[in-house]
């Protein structure tokens, strides 16, 4: 049995940099969530706003790398 997945659609290299380069930002983002929230007594654990964001952020880019007519 072979599955059948859909191609990768191509993405040019300056796509591929913005996506490189949004994904920085996401990290940044996490590691300074996981900074801040302790460090200024926020009663919630960081993986509270850090899951969402690594989530959606995954689903988006899956969508977006697959999905481009």
């Amino acid at each position: 049995m072979r599955l059948n997945f859909p191609p990768l659609a191509r993405l040019s290299r300056l796509e591929c940099w913005l996506l490189g380069a949004v994904w920085v930002v996401i990290a940044v983002k996490c590691f300074v969530v996981a900074w801040a929230i302790p460090h200024y007594g926020v009663p919630i654990a960081p993986f509270v706003v850090i899951g969402p964001t690594l989530f959606f952020a995954a689903v988006v880019t899956v969508i977006w790398a697959t999905h481009r007519e």
